[in-house]
């Protein structure tokens, strides 16, 4: 079975270059989880044990906010989630669950830590993805506090 998700992972685009003999290192150093629709890898706010890789299925990363869950994204095969949390040693700032049948590869915080010192391209893709990721939320954070701002002004005048 491992073998199968080595070959699997040779095609993501953050594993580029890597082989299967690589890919299987990377395998050999967590841990396969098969999530159930509806499981939960993790919780806002719990301690950033592990971060993992998506092999297979959907996850869902949402928080939850008066009473009811928001959605931030549905990610696939490839993904890395809970990474930042890793690697700062701070709290998870959302949660993820399996939005169907999933696959994950976890690896324990120092597991992880070790990969990054150990494959300095993944470790440039990972913080690569990381920072684009914030990137595009600080934007996203603006263009909702501009449009607030701007209704705001409307309603006042």
């Amino acid at each position: 079975m491992d073998e199968q998700f080595a070959e699997v992972m040779t095609g993501f685009p953050i594993l580029q270059g890597f082989t299967s003999q690589g890919a299987q290192r990377l395998l050999e150093r967590g841990e396969v989880r098969v999530c159930s629709m509806g499981e939960v890898l993790f919780k806002e706010g719990d301690p950033p044990v592990f971060a993992a890789l998506v092999l297979g299925g959907k996850v869902q990363v949402f928080v939850e906010r008066e009473g009811g869950d928001m959605i931030l994204t549905d990610v696939g095969p490839g993904t890395i989630l809970g990474e930042l949390a890793v690697l700062c040693n701070i709290p998870r700032a959302a949660s993820a669950r399996a939005s169907e049948a999933a696959t994950v590869l976890q690896w324990n915080a120092a597991a992880f830590r070790n990969l990054l010192l150990r494959y300095p391209l993944l470790s440039e893709r990972i913080f690569k993805e990381a920072l684009r990721t914030l990137v595009e939320k600080e934007r996203a954070l603006i263009d909702s506090v501009v449009r607030l701002a701007h209704s705001s002004d409307e309603a006042s005048a």
